[in-house]
């Protein structure tokens, strides 16, 4: 019987996501920021220490948009917490995670990054090194635990119907959903099929899995 601990889960895509994974895994176990502070190494800890956890989907994230020259010390707070939340966050659940992991010989690390890693878009860039950050570190970790049978993958999603994407006024999601070679947004049984996928498939590790509709451009808009 696999355990799913999505964090995360309960905002944004993975209110949309977890509902799929409930039909058809045993046990999900959803977690909030409420729940656990994944900038907290100690509560990440604390929960990896009660739960015995086959499969972590980080889908935990913070974004804040602002052209670099324009930050101010008073912005220096949001840019704080997107690190925290993006990068340390990441390291705090994983490295608690593993331990146990690699005591079963089992295990399956999925960490949401954003194709913003790669194809940054103006007023991004706190946000998209923090992803960027994401993808250079699954390969590492890969490399660390392949041979305990755990494999570490980062999804490099796009816009999907949901989630952050609708923080995004309505008339530049106009303009963006332009811009998708597909002409739509993600569909979340799309992102819960690539997710299943790679559960089921651990000999796929230390790959960033672009799901975009196939972006790997944007216009000027």
């Amino acid at each position: 019987m696999k355990t799913i601990a999505v964090f995360g889960g309960t905002g944004g895509l993975g209110s949309l996501l977890c509902p799929y994974l409930e039909k058809s895994y045993e046990k999900v176990i959803v977690i909030g920021s409420k729940d656990v502070d994944v900038t907290s190494y100690g509560e990440v800890k604390d929960f990896f220490d009660t739960h015995s956890i086959d499969v972590v989907i980080n889908l935990s994230g913070y974004n804040y948009d602002k052209f670099v020259h324009k930050l101010t010390a008073e912005d220096l707070s949001e840019v704080r917490k997107q690190i925290e939340i993006n990068i340390q966050g990441t390291i705090n659940i994983t490295s608690c995670a593993l331990p146990q992991m690699r005591e079963k010989g089992y295990g399956s690390l999925i960490l949401v990054s954003s194709v913003l890693a790669d194809h940054p878009v103006i007023s991004t860039s706190i946000y998209s090194g923090c992803k960027g950050f994401v993808d250079s570190f699954v390969k590492t970790v890969a490399l660390e635990n392949a041979g305990k049978n755990i494999s570490c993958n980062s999804l490099q999603l796009g816009y999907f119907d949901g989630g952050l994407t609708f923080r995004i006024p309505e008339q530049f999601r106009d303009k963006i959903v332009k811009n998708i070679p597909a002409q739509r947004w993600g569909d979340i049984e799309e992102l819960y099929n690539t997710v299943n996928y790679l559960v089921k498939t651990p000999y796929i590790t230390g790959q960033n899995i672009n799901i975009s509709g196939g972006i790997i451009w944007f216009t000027k808009t």
